[in-house]
């Protein structure tokens, strides 16, 4: 979905501004708090860069006190091996936002490869789309930890396993149904009735018939997506050394309205009013659109406790 917003004419994507109000609510909150006037932020997949490019240009106007550095990088097994679209980004960047070292900042990896950033070295790292794509989560996990400063967050919008309509082809449960034969068998049906992306695949993807359009998105369901569940990611995060959230999740649902509303987009999201009510919107808006994970390093001081719970034994103070 895009949106007009009025004192603009180009389109813009509604992630793209949700994930921009999230940056704006991490900072307004203080979780994060950039260090030495510079605001450090990855984009993890970053693809044609279009992304980058917005957040650099609102970032920027919107704290002229700030330094601003984006960085993307994406992987070059997932289709961009021959470059193309690394030259397309990295021109496009350059074109909008002349006197950066965008070929620097941006590049291509490969999926085995270590993120080649050194420790600690962003306040923000973002993904659009990208974690339902991940088949090594510990691994994206344990480099995201490394790249993001103590003090940094991240955030991802991407469906979650509960999540009803398949988000690539557009077909509700295709993603729940584990048997390979029926998968197909139901996204052909639905594509008969009219409901799905079968007449933009059969136009852009070459699937001349539900039939073909169901087999080959089943074989992309099984080969380029995993889907988990909240709760599998946050056991993956915590043995990481992270702690996830999905308080964000409803800002999307907000972003969408107001643009469907011509409603000029929010710097921030505020916290409900209604007790749990942040909570309750992630548990209802996972299973109707893409969630928002707020993953972030945490850490605990145990031995200070143990000293602490020590020096207020009644038996130490006897003594």
């Amino acid at each position: 979905m895009q949106v007009v917003v009025a004192d603009r004419k180009e389109p813009i994507s509604v992630t793209h501004q949700h994930l921009l109000t999230g940056i704006g609510t991490l900072l307004a909150q203080g979780r994060v708090q950039p260090s030495q006037g510079r605001l450090r932020i990855l984009d993890i997949g970053c693809g044609d860069g279009q992304l980058i490019g917005f957040l650099h240009d609102r970032l920027t106007r919107a704290h002229p006190d700030l330094e601003i550095e984006l960085h993307g990088f994406d992987i070059g097994e997932q289709g961009y091996n021959d470059g193309g679209q690394f030259d397309i980004a990295t021109q496009m960047l350059a074109s909008g936002h002349p006197g950066i070292p965008w070929r620097e900042r941006i590049s291509m990896i490969s999926d085995t490869d270590p993120w080649r950033y050194p420790s600690g070295y962003f306040d923000i790292a973002l993904s659009n789309q990208v974690l339902e794509h991940v088949a090594d989560l510990p691994a994206f996990l344990s480099e995201l930890r490394r790249c993001l400063s103590p003090a940094g967050v991240s955030l991802h919008v991407f469906p979650l396993a509960q999540s009803i309509v398949e988000a690539h082809c557009q077909t509700p449960f295709a993603h729940w149904i584990r048997d390979f034969d029926r998968r197909v068998e139901w996204i052909s049906l639905l594509s008969h009735l009219g409901i799905g992306a079968y007449r933009r695949h059969r136009t852009v993807l070459g699937h001349a018939t539900p039939r073909r359009h169901a087999l080959e998105t089943a074989k992309y369901i099984q080969c380029w997506t995993r889907y988990r569940s909240f709760g599998a990611i946050a056991d993956q995060c915590r043995d990481a050394g992270l702690a996830a959230s999905g308080g964000l999740t409803k800002g999307l649902f907000i972003a969408k309205l107001r643009s469907v509303l011509k409603r000029h987009p929010l710097d921030r999201y505020r916290p409900s009013r209604l007790p749990g009510g942040d909570w309750l919107g992630f548990m209802i808006g996972r299973y109707l659109s893409s969630s928002t994970l707020v993953i972030a390093p945490v850490s605990y001081d145990i031995g200070r406790r143990i000293a602490a719970e020590k020096a207020a034994s009644p038996l130490r103070r006897a003594a």
